[in-house]
């Protein structure tokens, strides 16, 4: 994705993934017959497991960047396997 475009939502993934949510809920009120509640604490219990993943994709960043610092200090760069050949 072009460096200006990095931020921009792409809202047709958005909308398809907000549709087949409401078809889900729709469901479980109907089969199921949940009440708001077990729906509000589902709907809690994804927003955790984003938050965690969010926590465990910046940990994964911050290594890499403090390896790349590392690499950096000791003067030697890995360079990939097909290069120079």
């Amino acid at each position: 994705m072009p460096p200006d475009h990095d931020h921009e939502p792409r809202w047709n993934i958005i909308d398809k993934l907000y549709n087949k949510m409401d078809k889900v809920l729709d469901k479980a009120f109907i089969d199921n017959k949940c009440s708001f509640l077990e729906v509000e604490i589902t709907m809690l219990m994804v927003k955790e497991k984003i938050s965690q993943q969010k926590h465990e994709l910046y940990n994964m960043y911050l290594e890499s960047k403090e390896n790349d610092k590392d690499d950096d200090e000791e003067g030697t760069t890995k360079a990939p396997d097909h290069m120079f050949k």
